[in-house]
């Protein structure tokens, strides 16, 4: 029963999380838009939804701060008060406590928070916007309606079920509390219901109580539409809404994310042992050609192959999450810093359903945010700079994101006061972080890339929000790590555009395999524009640098054992070399290898105790002839070499 009550819990706090994701940016636009009935109706939905299933699990801090919520959300739906930034404040702060509260129940810390000041503060909130509410006829109270405060929460029914006593977080998890009894032996029918509750299905319960004398409340009356016709209750509205959640629910499956992983990485093995095979047929195929089994074989293997490839898509599928997930945090972010930095800055998100790699989506929420931050903060003018310069009084980022190919790209555009390379430069300079002389070398466009240096920071003086020199260099970090890279774009006075380009995927990736003085390596796909065999007639050199012209372009160049310092020379043959073509955005550079060995899909493998910033290697494969070959990191390398590629 222990257990039983456990899954319970565990499907709660999901649930509860997942309704609060919702509701976040619903809040947000809806202070955008002004009054709007379908979220109005959502917010007030998922917030009874958590109210009615902590209730029935006793978790009665977090009844108290989603019922006072949900008494204003209420309040604003009937049209009694109208929405303001006072009450979405407070609101915002309820959904805070909320995740704090669902965060001590999931990680069992036994820590209780104090919440009868939120509570005492959406009261109050609610009071004052009923003050400021002007009486209608509509709105009319009865004589023992006025009585009461206007914080005064209305009375609730009681469910059919018996109500477990109230308990504080930790003992929700006790082995052998009271909470657990009541669930443990409740009648099936109890059960059920407990299990509606979980799902939102209890919504239908009416809210308020008839009063004492059994009188009818005038707002109880089915009213009319204008042409006469009984108006339909938002109750039903609720019902059939909660109906169409219920259906769509039965169609999904809630999977333990460690168990997705385990059959991703069972799908990684397969696809290497795939690999072998099809090396194995072919050497079959070359020496007895013609004999039966030798055609069986092949026909058997080339079957598994295309089976293994159906079932890696359908496996990476299973990993994908749409963007929002990490995108629907940021309406309520940009509300936050542009309050604190008194900006006015209207945020436009486009592409929510692009999906990516739940890896990616863990990973890329960090960056984004330093990024946003920084368009805030640094891009974006205060309302009197921009109507001195004929720009809108509001500032606007918008977050574009599109997959091209197999990777995902992430536009995050501001139309601030763009930057100012010599600032820059010479802020760069004056930190010790460049010479004098390297700053004027550098290009205009070179020069842009100075905010990711580690330490770099135009800001005098460090504040919460930026200063510290951190920001932008995490980006920039956390992005290599994903083998992606970013880029930015920037006109004075116009804007700035941070574009970030990461693949689909980081556990299975098509990858060229090369060779260098007898070691094999793979260089991952995605980034590569085009190979080329050249003769070292080709190959000038410019103050040091060898270089070549690709397409009237000219192109640095590089051999592959100088970049991983493996310490040898490279091939003996003098007659000519296979270059790579890489293209990470804006960079464009050349690398020299001695051979070509072909296409391979390979699964990476993490290296432990090797440091891959510094190494150029992004992890490890096992090849389809059974041997351990590096995987480079490209994008390291186009980071390292950004002096040379950007000039």
């Amino acid at each position: 029963m222990q257990d039983e009550m456990e899954e319970i819990i565990i499907e709660f706090i999901t649930e509860a999380e997942e309704s609060l994701d919702k509701i976040e940016p619903l809040f947000v636009e809806l202070e955008r838009k002004g009054e709007d009935k379908d979220m109005l109706n959502d917010i007030f939905r998922s917030m009874h939804t958590i109210k009615g299933a902590a209730g029935f699990l006793g978790f009665q801090l977090i009844v108290d701060v989603a019922h006072a919520s949900e008494n204003i959300m209420k309040k604003v739906r009937d049209g009694e008060i109208a929405m303001s930034r006072l009450l979405m404040d407070v609101l915002l702060r309820s959904v805070d406590m909320l995740r704090l509260l669902l965060r001590h129940l999931k990680e069992k810390d036994g820590v209780t928070e104090n919440v009868s000041p939120l509570v005492k503060d959406l009261g109050n909130a609610l009071a004052a916007a009923v003050s400021k509410t002007p009486e209608t006829g509509h709105h009319e109270k009865t004589a023992g309606e006025a009585k009461l405060p206007e914080s005064a929460a209305p009375v609730i029914e009681k469910p059919e079920i018996p109500v477990m006593k109230e308990v504080d977080l930790t003992q929700a998890h006790a082995a052998n509390g009271e909470q657990h009894t009541v669930a443990a032996s409740a009648p099936p029918k109890q059960k059920e219901t407990l299990t509606a509750a979980l799902s939102g299905e209890h919504n239908q319960a009416p809210e308020k109580t008839a009063p004492a004398n059994g009188a009818v409340k005038p707002d109880t009356q089915p009213q009319a539409t204008d042409d006469g016709e009984p108006k339909q209750e938002p109750k039903q509205n609720e019902m059939i809404q909660s109906a169409k959640d219920n259906i769509q629910k039965a169609q999904n499956l809630r999977v333990d994310v460690h168990r997705i992983d385990k059959v991703m990485d069972l799908a990684g093995e397969v696809v290497l042992v795939r690999n072998r095979l099809l090396n194995i047929s072919n050497y079959f195929d070359f020496k007895y050609t013609g004999d039966p089994m030798t055609e069986v074989l092949m026909e058997t293997v080339s079957f598994l192959d295309r089976v293994t490839s159906d079932m890696q898509l359908a496996v990476m599928k299973m990993r994908m999450q749409p963007i929002q997930k990490v995108l629907s945090k940021f309406p309520r972010l940009v509300r936050d810093i542009s309050a604190s930095v008194k900006k006015d800055v209207d945020l436009q998100i486009f592409g929510e359903g692009t999906e990516v790699d739940k890896s990616v989506i863990e990973h890329i929420g960090d960056p984004m945010t330093h990024i946003l931050r920084n368009s805030i903060d640094h891009g974006l003018e205060s309302s009197e700079e921009r109507i001195a310069k004929g720009k809108p009084q509001q500032g606007k980022i918008v977050i574009n994101t599109y997959q091209k190919g197999n990777q995902i790209v992430i536009e995050i555009a501001d139309d601030g006061k763009g930057m100012d390379v010599n600032k820059l430069k010479s802020k760069a300079v004056e930190k010790g972080l460049m010479t004098e002389d390297e700053a004027q070398k550098m290009s205009d466009e070179a020069a842009v890339d100075i905010i990711f240096m580690p330490g770099f920071s135009t800001k005098e003086v460090a504040t919460e929000l930026s200063g510290r020199g951190v920001g932008m260099d995490v980006v920039k970090t956390n992005i290599s790590l994903l083998n992606g890279y970013v880029e930015v774009s920037t006109v004075k006075d116009v804007g700035t555009t941070f574009k970030i380009c990461i693949p689909l995927t980081l556990a299975i990736i098509q990858a060229l395999m090369v060779e260098v003085d007898g070691a094999k390596y793979a260089i991952p796909l995605s980034p590569i524009e085009e190979t080329l065999k050249v003769s070292r007639k080709e190959i000038d050199n410019i103050t040091g640098q060898s270089v070549i012209v690709v397409r009237d372009k000219i192109c640095p160049l590089f051999e592959l054992n100088d970049l991983l310092n493996t310490g040898t020379t490279g091939s003996s043959n003098e007659d000519y070399k296979y270059l790579i073509v890489i293209s990470m955005g804006d960079k464009r550079f050349c690398i020299a290898v001695d051979k070509l060995l072909g296409q391979e899909e390979v699964v990476i493998k993490t290296l432990a105790g090797l440091d891959t910033t510094s190494s150029n290697v992004l992890g490890a494969t096992i090849t389809g002839d059974g041997k351990v070959v590096f995987i480079l990191d490209v994008a390291g390398m186009s980071r390292n070499l950004l002096g040379i590629t950007k000039g």
